[in-house]
């Protein structure tokens, strides 16, 4: 009987193409074979490191603009600190700090931006931009060092458990807007 890794590679490229970015994360770590098929662009871009760059000023399509799953994946207490913030797999068994983890480097958005500009409830917008394509880490780093500003987690009462944007849009200028406005307690 031959050995599954012994189909065509061709049959191996079309199968992990149609993965998604939890299952292609899995298959790297079941052997180099495995991981050798992530490498390929489809699958680059499934897990966010697209090279191509939407630069300031270029157009975005929300309609084909995914967010980093690691957002709706972080444990983070709006309490300023990078070093708490943690990634947990989709069944909550597992947790990583989060810049121990490879979706810290990865983009935070496919295809990548070089400008974000988030916001917390009515309070000014931060802008966030890397012409590479901003990170995963990048955003999380803007939130904690909004977070340790002030009186603003202070002012959260006991809402201030992350759960992830609130919704995604354009601002005035074409650039990509992630505003947060309601906190788990």
């Amino acid at each position: 009987m031959t050995s599954i890794t012994k189909l065509p590679k061709e049959i191996w490229l079309g199968v992990f193409s149609h993965l998604d970015y939890t299952v292609l994360k899995t298959c790297m770590r079941v052997n180099k074979e495995f991981k050798s098929f992530t490498e390929f662009p489809a699958c680059q871009k499934e897990m966010f490191r697209s090279k191509a760059v939407i630069q300031e000023g270029g157009t975005i399509d929300l309609d084909n603009l995914r967010l980093h799953p690691a957002f709706d994946y972080m444990s983070y207490f709006c309490t300023g600190e990078l070093a708490d913030v943690e990634f947990h797999n989709s069944d909550y068994t597992n947790t990583t700090v989060l810049t121990k983890t490879c979706a810290a480097e990865e983009h935070a958005t496919d295809p990548p931006v070089a400008y974000i500009r988030i916001q917390i409830h009515s309070w000014k917008p931060m802008q966030i931009k890397n012409k590479t394509g901003v990170t995963v880490y990048q955003v999380m780093r803007s939130l904690c060092r909004f977070f340790s500003q002030a009186d603003y987690r202070d002012r959260l009462g006991d809402h201030f458990v992350w759960n992830g944007w609130d919704f995604r849009h354009l601002d005035d200028e074409g650039r990509l807007f992630l505003p947060k406005f309601m906190f788990d307690s």
